[in-house]
């Protein structure tokens, strides 16, 4: 029996500006994606039909048509008039609703597991179209490393990036609903018209000096999410006085530090112990897209 083993990264956001909302129901947005080595698996085995399992963090969600892999899979279908199914297992270990992007990572894993294990050879450009009919952060999940996106964020420019960065995310049990954010915002700021540009973001990103980063990093959702969830503007009140700079990841709950590679183990320790009701993980970026591990036959 023929088997692909894909993994795919989570999502962080070093800056999110928003615009007003559009006719489509979507944003403008002016977006900088970072890959971080916090990856879901998905395995994916040659079957008569479709069939999904999840593990890991995300053992509660559904595994019916409302899943991205599923969606994901019919798309793939549809695009190439193939009737083939799968049995797909995934595991997770990126949050989930917690604004680092867990399903379009997943969406992403299963584009690309899919096209291997049914032989229809689609170019990694196709797949970047398709990616970008399932959710505006999927064609992200795909690229990696470092990417500036913009339309609803799925436009993408690839950044080369002058050095790694570490990165400790404060996870919560809870999830945040990325809509209910969205709508949040713009209850609060009605007159927002284009997004501001993230230039000068993409400028210090070539370089190594952080500080220069930092200083760029900015995400129009905080203070929408911060309205909806008091722990979040507790947490980021906590850690104003606090040397690393702290984003919103996402449409959150899920808070960033952003600190040295070399010190993110050691930081996600000690935010550990300062914030015992989240869950501190450490990350490296940026880092692969979804990417093939092994195919079996």
């Amino acid at each position: 029996m023929k088997s692909v083993f894909v993994s795919a990264p989570a999502k962080v956001n070093l800056a999110l500006r928003v615009g007003a909302r559009r006719p489509d129901g979507y944003h403008d947005l002016d977006t900088v994606f970072e890959a971080v080595d916090i990856f879901d698996d998905l395995q994916a085995d040659l079957a008569p039909d479709l069939r999904l399992e999840i593990s890991g963090l995300g053992e509660n969600l559904p595994v019916d048509e409302s899943n991205l892999v599923i969606k994901a899979a019919h798309l793939l279908q549809k695009a190439t008039n193939t009737q083939q199914g799968a049995h797909i297992k995934v595991h997770k270990r990126i949050p989930v609703a917690g604004g680092m992007a867990g399903g379009s990572a997943d969406a992403a894993a299963a584009l690309l597991a899919l096209n291997t294990l049914w032989d229809l050879e689609l170019p990694d450009s196709r797949l970047t179209e398709l990616a970008g009919e399932l959710g505006s952060d999927v064609p992200f999940a795909l690229l990696g490393g470092i990417a500036r996106g913009t339309s609803r964020g799925e436009q993408l420019v690839s950044i080369k990036p002058g050095t790694l960065h570490g990165w400790v995310f404060l996870t919560s049990a809870t999830g945040l609903s990325t809509p209910e954010v969205f709508h949040c915002f713009d209850e609060m700021f009605p007159a927002a018209g284009n997004p501001p540009a993230t230039t000068q973001l993409c400028q210090a990103l070539t370089g190594s000096d952080l500080s220069a980063i930092a200083q760029e990093m900015v995400n129009d959702l905080a203070a929408p999410a911060a309205a909806l969830r008091t722990d979040i503007a507790d947490i980021c009140a906590e850690l104003a006085e606090f040397p690393g700079k702290t984003i919103l990841s996402g449409s959150g709950p899920t808070i960033a530090i952003f600190c040295a590679a070399e010190a993110a183990e050691s930081l996600a320790q000690e935010m550990q112990e300062k914030f015992p009701s989240r869950t501190a993980l450490a990350a490296i970026g940026p880092v692969t897209g979804a990417h093939i591990r092994r195919v079996e036959k």
